[in-house]
């Protein structure tokens, strides 16, 4: 199995480098960004690493004398966050000379907390989200009025995510037994150095508890009321805590649509990870709908990222127990819903019905047998096997 080039590449040269706007990367961590970055370059001297003691002293002191060894090109600068004057000194940069880039800043996930923190970048910047590998990623991802033209060809199976996850060292290695170890490692790493770093947190075995109880309750209602009772904290530290996770990349949290549906519910959300591999082995029905979960964001984060509209991913539900697993709105209407079966391959109830009422332009049912295609032209709704669907998205 071999990385070409990831999807995010063509979108950045075109976009951000075109327009000379600063490129923020940000995702998970060891998701690939500084291999992304690095891709962007045409000269190696161009990067550079707040990790490097010798660069992070003289970036210290004087920024444009820190670049001072760089050539002509894109410029990387890696992990520039942890230094707490890095929006400061990089807007005094790019402001100097807009045309001396194009830069590119990477990071951890606390590089889109701590964008979001100050406008002083406001104009001069992009962002971009880097996700784990999926099935279907190429090097030009489709948008989304051709997303069913052609699928991609499989950079992995269903199953190799299933066993190894998407991130590309464990994915890449083959090995599920390495991959589980390596899932084990990068939390550590993410409890007691990220989050450490981020939010100052004092009890991190109480945090460490809060993400023990996180696996069970993925595709179910989170209720953040049930978690501090179950970690013994206050309500407000749970929440707490559980927002930097989000802005860690460690969770998803999924927000239920209730518009034009009679007696929704609107308030629980439902939760997910970037790293399936938390999740037991033998709980593969809530990886398969974790790992649809983990596509369908990559491609509305994508899509939005690359100005091809304004999407966002929901579930639907109301207090009859009718729902549906996942719904994508574009441009605030329902545009797509899809639903995670295993063998069922008549249409879900659920699906129909708010599939009538939300009236989106796609009706997936999602199903286990490879290669499986079939649309139910009475109620226009078209069933999948998963493999096949995945391979349609970016």
């Amino acid at each position: 199995m071999e990385i070409s080039s990831r999807y995010l590449k063509t979108s950045i040269e075109a976009d951000a480098f075109a327009k000379h706007k600063i490129t923020f990367i940000s995702g998970p961590r060891q998701v690939g960004k500084t291999t992304l970055a690095r891709s962007l370059l045409t000269a190696s001297a161009n990067y550079f690493s707040y990790d490097d003691e010798g660069f992070r002293r003289a970036w210290s002191k004087n920024p444009a004398k820190a670049l001072s060894t760089r050539s002509t090109g894109p410029l990387v600068l890696d992990e520039i966050h942890k230094d707490r004057m890095w929006k400061r000194k990089l807007k005094g940069l790019f402001d100097q000379d807009p045309n001396a880039g194009p830069y590119v800043v990477t990071g951890s996930a606390r590089l889109e907390t701590y964008r979001r923190g100050s406008d002083s970048l406001l104009g001069r910047y992009l962002p971009y989200r880097l996700h784990p590998l999926t099935v279907g990623e190429r090097a030009v991802s489709p948008g989304p009025d051709n997303l069913f033209d052609r699928a991609g060809s499989s950079l992995c199976s269903v199953d190799d995510l299933l066993k190894l996850g998407g991130f590309p060292e464990p994915l890449l290695a083959g090995n599920e037994n390495e991959a589980i170890r390596w899932s084990r490692l990068r939390l550590e790493r993410l409890v007691y150095e990220d989050t450490r770093d981020l939010l100052g947190i004092s009890d991190l075995t109480a945090f460490r508890v809060l993400i023990d109880l996180l696996p069970e309750r993925v595709g179910s209602p989170l209720s953040i009321n049930a978690l501090h009772e179950d970690v013994g904290k206050a309500y407000a530290t749970v929440r707490a805590w559980y927002q930097v996770l989000e802005s860690l990349f460690y969770c998803i949290t999924i927000r239920p649509y209730s518009k034009r549906i009679n007696r929704a519910i609107r308030a629980e959300p439902k939760m997910y990870l970037f790293d399936p591999l938390r999740i037991p082995r033998e709980a593969y029905g809530k990886r398969l709908e974790n790992l649809t979960a983990l596509h369908l964001l990559k491609a509305v984060n994508y899509w939005t990222d690359s100005a091809q509209g304004e999407f966002s991913l929901h579930f639907v539900r109301d207090k009859s127990r009718r729902e549906v697993d996942f719904l994508l709105v574009r441009d605030g209407h329902p545009w797509m819903l899809i639903e995670c079966k295993s063998g069922t391959k008549s249409p879900d109830s659920s699906l129909e019905y708010f599939a009538r009422v939300l009236k989106p332009l796609h009706r997936i049912q999602l199903v286990s047998d490879q290669g499986y295609d079939r649309v139910f032209a009475e109620e226009n709704i078209r069933i999948m096997g998963y493999d096949k669907f995945f391979s349609f998205l970016p």
